[in-house]
């Protein structure tokens, strides 16, 4: 007995080149509107199923030329000739009102940069808004529920006089929409994208609303960008804490991307000292960011090129991320996930630079890392091991009671600076550092004393630093000032929103 073949789905490529096949039925289309017109946004690939949920009825649509043009010659001969084909322009507030809406479903997916606009505005004006929408001076940040960063940000917006509307990032667009419907904030911000969806619906909403949408990568940015499938971030103020992706971000089409650098918390300010520490040296960090090998599956790297980052490492080069781009003859880092290949390199080198400098202290002066259990198998047996430590908690102490503290910044961010080159000295503590070009960003006077190259100078640095403790106290209170005076975040925030465009 002969098998019957199942019926081949059609597909489309979409807008990042990617093949997806097309969902059909009525559970592919969503409908929405409190009118009783009926418009679909895109008739999905059978215009049939449009016609039956139209109920016979004459209807109006939308639809992406891009879809169009990938259907056959039967799928345009399917439309009922007394539909009216809209340009999105036509969706005006008055038409949205009188309409009942079906979207086809993938369609925000398979080409965001088409339809999330025209989405947005639909949304936008089904809402139950005033004529005339107040101007607010609030900020919408959107809020990661494990985000570090958020609440200092909340705080030093509130002391610069602008309320902060909180907006949780699981529910986002639905948060969004009930901020919109009763004022028009004068910005959102959010970190490393948390909020935004990948297909950049809640960055349209906003857009839509007039209101302007900065990102704050304090991470590497195209390891944020990777997720995105729509051109929706071009649009936003792009901020780095690293320059060196001002330029890459820029040819990439952004139209605005700034150097926005980390700096000094708040609560670190006031920090007491930890007993207990003042004859030792101290690394906080993690040897791995949470979910690095998911995020990294997939990825491998070849054993001679690991080799040869690790000798530049142990020689005081810095194969960072760029180096590892170069090396592995990568392509455009967007779209698509081709940074992640880089990234997983520069994420190997660094941990491999970091137990490098750790090692070196460990043989020179009393070292403890704090962090998690990944580090038992990476260091040598003079490292003692503690615990994590919270960021909220005891670690400003930490920072103020130990006579050192330790950086060795991700190859991630080739100029990267941390948190540490801020909160350290904001603490009171004081702080060495692998030479990041990033250092830059402070006189050298300051930074000279504390930067070395090699774990080797680290290990000679950090005795040195040690045994003087006069030499110290001078530095930290320089450092201090300098930190206090430029270089909390309401200078970061000041500066961020005098360069957000206006209407």
């Amino acid at each position: 007995m002969a098998r019957l073949k199942r019926p081949m789905r059609q597909s489309v490529l979409d807008e990042t080149g990617v093949r997806r096949t097309l969902a059909g039925g009525p559970g592919a289309f969503a409908d929405f509107g409190v009118g009783d017109a009926p418009v679909f946004l895109g008739l999905g690939p059978d215009p049939a199923v449009a016609v039956a949920l139209a109920g016979g009825r004459p209807a109006a649509y939308v639809e992406c030329p891009a879809f169009a043009a990938a259907m056959d010659k039967d799928w345009a001969a399917a439309i009922p000739a007394d539909w009216r084909r809209l340009e999105p322009a036509g969706l005006t507030p008055a038409r949205a009102a009188a309409s009942r809406f079906h979207l086809y479903r993938q369609n925000t997916r398979l080409f965001p940069s088409f339809w999330g606009p025209i989405w947005a505005a639909v949304q936008l004006a089904l809402l139950p808004r005033p004529a005339h929408v107040p101007a607010s001076p609030a900020v919408v940040l959107l809020r990661s529920p494990a985000g570090l960063l958020e609440p200092e940000l909340a705080r030093a917006l509130a002391a610069l006089g602008r309320p902060v509307s909180d907006i949780a990032a699981a529910d986002s667009a639905k948060a969004l929409a009930g901020v919109l419907a009763r004022e028009k904030p004068s910005a959102a911000l959010c970190v490393n994208g948390a909020g935004l969806d990948d297909d950049g619906l809640v960055a349209q909403l906003l857009f839509a609303a007039g209101v302007p949408l900065a990102i704050w990568f304090v991470d590497n940015p195209f390891h944020v960008l990777s997720r995105f499938r729509g051109r929706f971030w071009q649009q936003a103020t792009l901020c780095v804490t690293d320059a060196s992706f001002i330029d890459p971000l820029t040819a990439l089409g952004a139209a605005r991307a700034i150097h926005l650098p980390l700096a000094a918390s708040n609560h670190f300010f006031t920090a007491c000292p930890t007993p207990g520490l003042a004859a030792a040296a101290v690394f906080v960090g993690s040897s791995a960011f949470a979910g690095r090998d998911s995020f990294f599956a997939g990825c491998h790297i070849p054993d001679a090129l690991a080799g040869e980052a690790r000798d530049l490492a142990a020689g005081g080069g810095r194969p960072d991320f760029f180096w590892w781009t170069r090396r592995l003859g990568l392509g455009p880092l967007w779209p698509g996930k081709t940074a992640r290949l880089a990234g997983c390199g520069a994420e190997a080198a660094s941990l491999d630079h970091r137990r490098q400098i750790l090692d070196a202290l460990a043989g020179s002066v009393p070292l403890t890392v704090y962090g998690d259990a990944g580090w038992r198998n990476l260091l040598t047996a003079g490292v003692t091991l503690g615990g994590p430590v919270a960021y909220f908690g005891p670690l400003a102490g930490l920072y103020a009671g130990a006579g050192l503290s330790v950086n060795a910044t991700s190859l991630l961010l080739p100029r990267g600076l941390t948190q540490r080159h801020f909160d350290v000295w904001a603490a009171g503590g004081c702080l060495i550092s692998d030479a990041t070009p990033g250092l830059d960003l402070f006189p050298a006077r300051l930074t000279a004393p504390i930067a070395f190259g090699t774990p080797a100078e680290a290990a000679g640095l950090a005795a040195s630093l040690l045994a003087d403790p006069g030499r110290r106290g001078e530095l930290t209170a320089l450092w201090r000032a300098h930190i206090a005076a430029g270089h909390r975040y309401e200078h970061r925030l000041t500066t961020l929103l005098a360069r957000l465009p206006r209407d």
